[in-house]
């Protein structure tokens, strides 16, 4: 709520007093008892419209924040990148991929392709389906902010 200056015209006493800006009071002086004036004062609270820095950080920072946010619920509701491939080995499908593996290896075809689904498959959660690393990753993501 602003702040209003109020003068007295009998005794010149000045009195600040706070109130709604759709407010009329009239005030009476303390000292003569006098109905005080209220006077144009110079009031140093001002607001800045438009566009400025903070306004700008502001706004990045919540949506950087809610982007953290959403990355958690997505890694949580969804297992992060999760793979929509099947284990398989030249189109045989195997239980994991560590098997597909080690089929393709008996098979002489080469296994290197298989490391980094293996390694994704060995931080998976086998209840939830959710990769730990992700979903650590993003909720590491969301507590910084």
């Amino acid at each position: 709520m602003p702040t209003y200056e109020y003068a007295c015209n009998t005794c010149n006493t000045l009195e600040e007093v706070i109130h709604s800006i759709k407010e009329t009071p009239t005030f009476n002086c303390s000292k003569c008892g006098a109905v005080m004036e209220r006077k144009i004062s110079r009031n140093l609270n001002f607001i800045i419209k438009g566009e400025s820095v903070s306004k700008d950080w502001k706004e990045e920072r919540y949506r950087v924040k809610r982007s953290a946010e959403m990355g958690v619920k997505q890694v949580e509701r969804w297992g992060g990148n999760n793979q929509s491939l099947k284990p398989n080995v030249a189109g045989v499908e195997t239980e994991s991929w560590s098997d597909a593996a080690a089929m393709a290896k008996e098979a002489g075809l080469s296994a290197d392709t298989y490391t980094p689904l293996i390694e994704k498959e060995k931080r998976t959660s086998k209840v939830s389906g959710i990769d730990d690393q992700a979903w650590k990753t993003a909720k590491a993501v969301k507590e910084n902010f």
